[in-house]
């Protein structure tokens, strides 16, 4: 058990601490302009006809939180940002407290994070960068805080060239993982598998994927 965190401890520092203060303008804030086009054209086709209940919403690797700002934006009751990069943590702890929590996670569970709390789990352009090891360290950790019937949509790669390379070579920064391993770990962990889609990111065809899920 203890050699196995060491082992995600040091993927986790290897490849999830890039996104904080250092691209704050070229990358978070360029992204942030995308986000009501990219709920238009992905998000909203990927849930439409499934009700979601987003009376507490996770946005997860929220990053500077414009996630979680369109699910405020868009009804949620509450939601709670998680992330590993203590920078973006600092910064969406200024966001409303009232409809919004910031907290700080090890990069592959979710401790300290209570048990079948969470009415719609939610990840956009974020899980696309993590290693599949990570990934199926923290499957297990979304079904045990998810409440039943949960929701959750989870953007994720669909790139598997350069098997065991550094995602930093690939297009996109995109990790190895496929919507046929994803729809494994999940159903693996217990959900039920409503819907995925892949589509394009910039040049690269089929090169992402939404997983939709439920948790039964």
């Amino acid at each position: 058990m203890a050699a196995n965190a060491n082992r995600l401890q040091k993927v986790v520092a290897d490849e999830a601490l890039l996104w904080g203060d250092t691209v704050a303008d070229s990358y978070h804030s360029v992204a942030d302009s995308h986000m009501d086009g990219q709920w238009d054209a992905l998000i909203r086709p990927a849930l439409f006809g499934i009700p979601v209940d987003m009376s507490r919403c996770v946005d997860f690797a929220c990053g500077r939180g414009r996630n979680a700002r369109k699910l405020l934006r868009e009804g949620a009751g509450h939601v709670m940002m998680i992330d590993v990069n203590e920078e973006n943590i600092r910064f969406c702890a200024t966001m409303d407290p009232g409809k919004s929590r910031a907290v700080l996670v090890n990069g592959f569970d979710l401790a300290g994070i209570d048990d079948a709390t969470i009415t719609f789990f939610y990840s956009f352009d974020a899980m696309v960068h993590f290693d599949m090891e990570i990934i199926a360290s923290y499957m297990p950790e979304f079904h045990r805080v998810m409440a039943p019937g949960a929701l959750a949509l989870l953007h994720h790669s669909n790139y598997d060239a350069n098997p065991g390379g550094d995602f930093r070579h690939n297009p996109h920064m995109r990790n190895f993982m496929t919507a046929r391993i994803f729809k494994h770990l999940s159903r693996k962990c217990g959900f039920e598998v409503l819907r995925q889609w892949t589509f394009a990111w910039g040049e690269m065809p089929d090169c992402d994927c939404i997983t939709v899920l439920r948790k039964g």
